[in-house]
């Protein structure tokens, strides 16, 4: 039997108990089901997956990272499915709305630990490059110099 004194209980607690208190008074339960989501996106998001990845969130807003322009577009356009699947996914209505933006070289939280996401593959080389003979000094032969650069490989 264990004697309370005030708001304190005084009796020794098993460490899963003290842990189960600790997280709950500082939002454990919110950071478990967040990383359950973060660990399942593939599950949760279907093949929207491929579209969008989990940055973070703030204040009921769910950061979204595109790997480009168009998956960006297409994030917006399926933001309400989006968060109808990840608020069922949650249990409750959790995310109000989504912000979503380019990576840009940040780590989405779906990624395991040192999984790098593929870099994108370079465009291919157009067949008649070098065909155009502009006069070195100006900016545009400046800017076509630089474009043969990123094929040749040499800098101009």
């Amino acid at each position: 039997m264990s004697r309370k004194s005030g708001r304190r209980e005084k009796r020794t607690l098993q460490a899963w108990e003290a842990a189960e208190g600790l997280l709950g008074r500082l939002g454990g339960r919110e950071s478990r089901r967040l990383c359950a989501l973060w660990n399942h996106w593939d599950l949760v998001l279907g093949p929207l997956a491929s579209l969008a990845s989990p940055l973070g969130h703030a204040d009921g807003v769910l950061i979204l990272g595109a790997g480009d322009s168009m998956a960006l577009q297409e994030i917006t356009l399926l933001s309400p499915e989006i968060l109808e699947l990840v608020n069922s996914f949650m249990g409750s209505p959790f995310f109000v709305k989504i912000r979503a933006s380019l990576l840009q070289g940040h780590r989405p939280l779906d990624r395991k630990n040192g999984e790098i996401p593929p870099a994108p593959s370079p465009p291919p080389r157009p067949p008649r490059l070098g065909a155009l003979s502009l006069p070195p000094d100006s900016p545009l032969g400046r800017y076509y110099a630089a474009y043969m650069g990123m094929f040749t490989g040499r800098a101009p």
